[in-house]
């Protein structure tokens, strides 16, 4: 019997789940996530969220990515790609997954001992099942799937293949970092994935996420839950730098109980196109939200970001501040929104975007907004968007530089404001070598 699931049906739905033994009350929530996704229509630019950026359904036609168990290899025998990020980066302990299948594992004694559980979701469904049901979903809810831009984040829920399930107990502090690697090298998939993570009370974590490919055409959709409890700390990176061809689409959203700290840094730098919408919702007093991104259009690259700030409790803060730049004729989409519910009295929200145009055919739209529905807060909101400063330029060009060089080091310049805040040195590298290797192609 032909096990190749083609097309987007519910048959197909619960055709992958009874392959998977997966446990009723899972079946439940993808069908009803399913028939949401069935009662959407595709977002369109009539949408405001999506405005500036088109989407074909004809991308998500592709052939679902399958994901059974797949022998674990060493790290030689990992795609080069891989095994150079892995030399290089921040973390200590890591997952590899590779067009879905969990190829590479390396989980230091000291991670198991501290009672962490760092696994794939599938396999976290079979070996801590209350811990799963209980949270996933929590953030990313059936109410929140029902707007018209929620259609692909209800496909995600429905459908997803993969996933990593990153659990840290109440007191318990990881010293280094957690890194989860996504490799793609098939054409034409779908890859649907899921990120996991739940702290308990004065827990602490960082989690690196890194998506990367040589150029082909494939779809990824993505979605990240993140359940902070009281006093837990999480520091969280997602890097991507898909080949060209790839559509990447990630909705990410972190709840934040009573003084849980989050720092969320978001790089886009691959791909044709790319959407990010990230989310945190402070629903306790003393929650604190910092939400970085850094990112470079090149040419033929869409790259598109939106953010929300959304507060619930009193006595809360958050920081958005995002970065980029575009060359040749890449565009650039920022679109943020600050939300005070009545009840989110003495906020501190900040929310801040600036682009850089490297050339005339670049473009960026920045679109940041306001909604506040208290009366006693600090919240404020700006944005620029400005060509190359030609005074720069021509000062360095007096220096020797070539104008390529010289614009290398204005961007690097640029974007180090937001760089300068992560705190993990490889990640920082890794990103500034990026975005150069893109300027000098």
């Amino acid at each position: 019997m032909n096990e190749t699931v083609t097309t987007l049906s519910l048959e197909n739905l619960h055709r992958r789940a009874e392959r998977r033994g997966e446990p009723d009350w899972l079946r439940g929530a993808r069908e009803r996530a399913w028939r949401i996704f069935e009662r959407l229509d595709w977002p369109t630019r009539k949408n405001e969220a999506w405005r500036y950026t088109d989407l074909d359904p004809a991308w998500f036609e592709f052939e679902l990515e399958e994901t059974r168990p797949a022998e674990l290899r060493g790290r030689d025998a990992l795609p080069r790609a891989v095994r150079e990020r892995l030399a290089e980066s921040d973390a200590e302990a890591a997952l590899v997954f590779a067009d879905g299948q969990l190829v590479h594992a390396e989980l230091p004694p000291e991670l198991l001992d501290a009672g962490a559980l760092l696994l794939p979701l599938d396999r976290a469904l079979e070996e801590h099942g209350e811990l799963v049901r209980a949270a996933l979903y929590g953030a990313v809810t059936e109410a929140s799937l029902r707007g018209a831009e929620d259609k692909l984040a209800a496909l995600n829920a429905a459908l997803w293949g993969y996933g990593v399930f990153l659990h840290v107990p109440a007191g318990v502090r990881l010293e280094t970092p957690v890194g989860v690697f996504h490799y793609a090298s098939a054409e034409k998939k779908l890859s649907l994935g899921r990120a996991l993570v739940v702290l308990g009370t004065n827990a602490e974590a960082t989690l690196i996420e890194e998506h990367l490919s040589p150029p082909l055409e494939r779809t990824h959709v993505t979605t990240g839950e993140f359940l902070l409890g009281p006093g837990a700390r999480l520091r969280h990176a997602s890097v991507q730098t898909w080949g060209a061809g790839v559509r990447h689409f990630h909705r990410q959203r972190a709840v934040l109980e009573r003084d849980a700290v989050l720092h969320d840094l978001a790089v886009n730098l691959g791909g044709t196109l790319a959407r990010t919408e990230v989310a945190s919702e402070l629903v306790g007093p003393g929650a604190d939200s910092e939400m970085l991104g850094v990112y470079f259009a090149g040419s033929g690259q869409h790259l598109d970001h939106y953010t929300t700030q959304h507060h619930v409790s009193a006595q809360a803060r958050s920081d958005v501040y995002y970065k980029g730049a575009a060359a040749a004729n890449g565009r650039v989409v920022y679109q943020g929104l600050i939300q005070l519910e009545p009840t989110a009295q003495k906020t501190d929200a900040y929310q801040t975007n600036r682009n850089l145009l490297l050339s005339r055919e670049a473009r960026a739209e920045s679109v940041p907004q306001l909604e506040i529905a208290a009366n006693d807060v600090r919240c404020s909101h700006g944005s620029s968007t400005a060509p190359v400063d030609e005074e720069q330029l021509f000062y360095l060009a007096t220096r020797g530089l070539p104008r390529a060089r010289a614009q290398q080091l204005l961007v690097a310049a640029f974007l180090e404001e937001v760089l300068g805040r992560v705190p993990l040195e490889g990640l920082r590298r890794h990103v500034a070598h990026a975005i150069e290797a893109r300027l000098g192609g």
